[in-house]
């Protein structure tokens, strides 16, 4: 990429921009992430449904991968820094409207609305960055940028369950409200307006289609947690519409003169088989943080706390092995290494569908912990660089949009489709058994009913109000414990299968010319945004 900026030239307030875009967009990472870590809390207190749970998580990333192509345009054309403060601004009204939801369905809306805001931040702090810094001293701003974001994200989480176990999850949200006013502070003081040169025009309709589509298929997709599974209308009457929608958006596209998403680029293997890594990469790591955060609060009880501490080895291996990868990438063709990361990444999926249970410690998870570290990194720079290179000059700032919006796309897709997944396993396991013990259909309805009131409330105050033996509702309750065991070892094991399918794929597939590889201190920011 051609500087903009001369040595002469140089912004003397330069280091104090770098620092306001880290502030903007560790914001954005805490906002768009901050509702798997606290689930369990706002399902028990707003009585949700596990649907309504599943698009609660994800829609705020929905938003902002359908949003994110047309936020990048909209600061090229009209001013970097204003759709900064716009977006901040939203999201900072957002999370005041957030602490106060009455009920889940409107939070569904309101984190749909601070998605979109997302988009704006997201894709812009880096586009200021390039413009402030010349060729000499962007590679030292990228890494304090990137190594930054991923000691502050690391720790994220620890924050945020502090707030969720001290205050109520609704406190958590003054994290994303004082980070904003900080943002809009920085920006207002030390960065200056920036435009891209030259006109493009915005393809507003492209950019509606696509969140419609993506919404209708991830809502659908979040239905299959019910009583019908993935098979009711509940979940392929939107599905179907979101996929002709999406196949509309796609005819748009190929004709359209300023097209939201360059389909040429998905011509070259390197680039559309780079794009569906990283959604599956996502997709994958999304579903280990969300569903282990959920099995260590819901079924061990840990606090929010004690699931954050147990979770932050997953967070540091993910840090540490991207760092220590650009030493190891050069040795070795592109191929070899994502095929090798991705089988990495996929044999930690299988040792956690394993190894999960009601007993389990933070011991038995380090290895997969530190195998989904290493599987990551090793694959993901590699990815990175054989896609975005493969772009040509022209279309590089695309590319690189288009590489970020796939990555929140399979965010998004990895809660939707994981928590039906767990809940359809789940279920199943949950009735099988009851079955087993010669319950009909009613009495296992019954005893759903009873169940609900047991994990609610305690075995020995429902057993005395509806004089039941305890060792009957100890019984319930194993059973419950054990489904839900399955439901999240399954899931588990599929997301593997699908990663050696990836895998295979890749080996007689991918094909890349590119050499250059992306420093590990810059691919950490990616690798927040991903955790």
């Amino acid at each position: 990429m051609t500087s903009v900026v001369t040595p002469a030239q140089r912004d003397p307030g330069r280091w104090m921009v770098l620092f306001a875009c880290i502030i903007a967009v560790l914001m954005v990472a805490i906002d768009s992430g901050i509702l798997n870590l606290i689930v369990p809390s706002i399902q028990k207190d707003l009585n949700a449904s596990q649907a309504t749970i599943g698009l609660l998580s994800s829609i705020s990333t929905l938003m902002l991968a359908a949003f994110i192509l047309g936020g990048g345009t909209l600061g090229d054309m009209y001013g970097r820094r204003r759709f900064i403060l716009i977006g901040t601004g939203g999201i900072v009204a957002s999370g005041i409207l957030s602490m106060l939801a009455p009920t889940a369905g409107s939070l569904i809306g309101i984190r749909a609305l601070d998605g979109v805001f997302q988009a704006f931040v997201n894709p812009l702090s880096l586009a200021i960055l390039t413009v402030t810094f010349d060729d000499e001293e962007r590679p030292k701003a990228l890494g304090i940028y990137g190594a930054t974001l991923g000691i502050l994200g690391g720790f994220s989480s620890l924050a945020i369950q502090f707030f969720n176990q001290s205050f109520g999850w609704r406190s958590v949200f003054l994290l994303t409200i004082g980070l904003g006013l900080i943002t809009i502070f920085l920006m207002l003081r030390f960065v200056s307006e920036s435009r891209a040169a030259g006109s493009r025009k915005l393809d507003w309709l492209g950019i509606l289609l696509c969140a419609a589509g993506l919404f209708a298929l991830i809502y659908g997709i979040s239905q299959a947690s019910g009583e019908g599974g993935f098979f009711s209308s509940a979940v392929l009457l939107p599905v179907i519409a979101g996929l002709i929608i999406l196949g509309l958006f796609i005819g748009w596209e190929s004709k359209v003169e300023s097209p939201a998403l360059e389909l040429s680029l998905f011509r070259k293997p390197a680039f559309s088989l780079g794009a569906l890594l990283i959604l599956l990469f996502s997709f994958a790591q999304t579903s280990v943080f969300f569903h282990l955060s959920n099995y260590f609060q819901v079924l061990l009880q840990k606090t929010p706390v004690q699931s954050a501490l147990m979770l932050l080895p997953l967070t540091l291996s993910l840090f540490c092995f991207s760092l220590v990868s650009g030493s190891i990438v050069n040795r070795f063709k592109s191929r070899t290494l994502i095929v090798s990361g991705t089988l990495l990444f996929a044999l930690a999926l299988f040792f956690f569908s394993r190894l999960i249970s009601p007993t389990l410690s933070i011991w038995t998870l380090l290895i997969p912990m530190l195998l989904l570290g290493a599987g990551y990194a090793i694959a993901n720079i590699p990815r990175m660089n054989a896609m975005l290179s493969s772009a040509p000059p022209a279309l590089a700032g695309t590319a690189s949009a288009t590489n970020n919006a796939v990555v929140q796309l399979g965010n998004a897709m990895g809660i939707a489709v994981t928590v039906a997944l767990v809940t359809t396993f789940g279920r199943n396991y949950y009735r099988g058994e009851l079955t087993k013990a010669g319950l009909n259909s009613e009495q296992i309805s019954q005893a759903n009913d009873l169940l609900k009131k047991v994990l609610s409330s305690d075995i020995p105050s429902i057993a005395s109000q509806y004089a039941i033996a305890q060792e009957k509702l100890e019984g319930l309750v194993g059973n419950y414990q054990a489904a839900f065991t399955t439901g999240v070892s399954q899931m588990f094991l599929v997301a593997a299968i699908v990663l050696i399918l990836a895998a295979i794929v890749v080996r007689f597939k991918f094909r890349v010319d590119a050499q250059k590889l992306p420093t590990a201190a810059s691919d950490s920011s990616e690798l927040l945004h991903d955790a």
